[in-house]
């Protein structure tokens, strides 16, 4: 019996660029798609399995691989995207392989994280598309603090502060900014002013309108601001509490920068997948409900049903509100779909054989 040759799009990080990889915007509605359908439940998402070498806390000291497999679908929800101006139904599955050295930047001028993203097509399940997932990864993680930034940011947020200047402090700023209709100043801080500088000209080439004043310390960049973003590869906490203005939302992206202590001041917690989050067992929100420093309670949900309206978000301005999200496959399927049909409509990428005629 002859085979039919199968052949996936490849397309590699610039190909993805030119795929509109860099539009902050449409990445933050087809991260919110993707809380969307979560919060309908049209989702697969295993829990992701992590290769360490030791414990959790290796994680930023000697690294780890994961590998993130999920199924989106949308089909039943098409209208519903539709009236909340979000992109349509993906109904196919796929999965990123993303390992991450911490030393790469400074030992072999590498970035951090690397990720590769597979697309499969949804009738045969053969390779629809094999894509960089290191600038999807990025960007659809600062998206996700944009969409939290949408629902849990008291609307008149004016001041930003964002801790670690790297790529993610990059699209967390692109992706606040995108989200609030008033911020005018970010105050960011890092402990390398080389990194500080790079992102400085990254707002500038991204275009960011606001004013940028660099902090002379984390405290600085924490107190007076209406929405903090902490996204560093810091070992031991560093957040006081008593920093926090009233109505504060504060976006950890990273695991050890606030410490459990920090949350008995914090009037609910918010995650993207509580299951996912105890699956981890990193985040401080888990550690916090684990050692018993607060009580689950405290823990509101899951993003998602705020998004589709099962659950409250912010009810009034003074709640100090903390977004502790894992990082789910969902959003990154969500959002390599949105490049790849962007990408096949405009001729962008490489057709690259599977099999001519399979051996076997």
């Amino acid at each position: 019996m002859d085979h039919q040759r199968v052949e996936f799009l490849y397309l590699q990080q610039e190909d993805c660029v030119k795929a509109g990889g860099l539009d902050m915007k449409q990445t933050i509605k087809a991260v919110e798609r993707s809380f969307f359908l979560h919060g309908k439940k049209d989702f697969i998402q295993p829990a992701k399995p992590v290769i360490r070498w030791g414990g959790p806390e290796t994680e930023e000291t000697t690294g780890r691989i994961m590998s993130m497999p999920a199924y989106l679908g949308g089909e039943s929800y098409a209208d519903e995207l539709k009236e909340k101006g979000l992109l349509g139904p993906v109904s196919t599955s796929g999965i990123k392989f993303i390992p991450s050295r911490p030393e790469n930047p400074s030992k072999h001028n590498l970035p951090r994280s690397n990720g590769i993203i597979i697309i499969v097509d949804s009738e045969t399940l053969m390779p629809a598309c094999i894509m960089d997932g290191t600038l999807v990864s990025a960007m659809r993680t600062g998206a996700a603090s944009g969409v939290a930034a949408k629902y849990l940011a008291n609307p008149d947020s004016k001041v930003m502060g964002m801790i670690g200047a790297s790529v993610q402090g990059i699209t967390q700023t692109l992706a606040v900014k995108e989200s609030t209709d008033h911020l005018e100043l970010c105050k960011v801080y890092d402990i390398n002013p080389e990194t500080t500088q790079r992102y400085l000209d990254k707002m500038n080439e991204f275009g960011c309108d606001i004013e940028f004043r660099v902090a002379d310390s984390h405290e600085q960049a924490i107190r007076g601001s209406d929405i903090i973003c902490t996204a560093t590869i810091a070992r031991e906490p560093y957040v006081d509490a008593e920093w926090y203005k009233e109505g504060v939302l504060h976006c950890e992206i990273s695991f050890w920068d606030t410490p459990t202590e920090a949350l008995k001041t914090i009037d609910f917690i918010v995650v993207d997948d509580w299951e996912q989050v105890k699956h981890h067992g990193v985040d401080v929100s888990w550690r916090a409900v684990r050692d018993q420093v607060i009580a689950e309670e405290k823990i509101r949900g899951n993003l998602g049903d705020i998004v589709v309206g099962n659950k409250a978000g912010r009810t009034h301005r003074k709640e100090k509100v903390l977004f502790n999200p894992i990082g789910m496959g969902i959003h990154d399927l969500s959002e390599a779909f949105r490049i790849y049909k962007n990408a096949a409509r405009l001729g962008v990428g490489r057709k690259l054989p599977l099999w001519e005629e399979p051996f076997l």
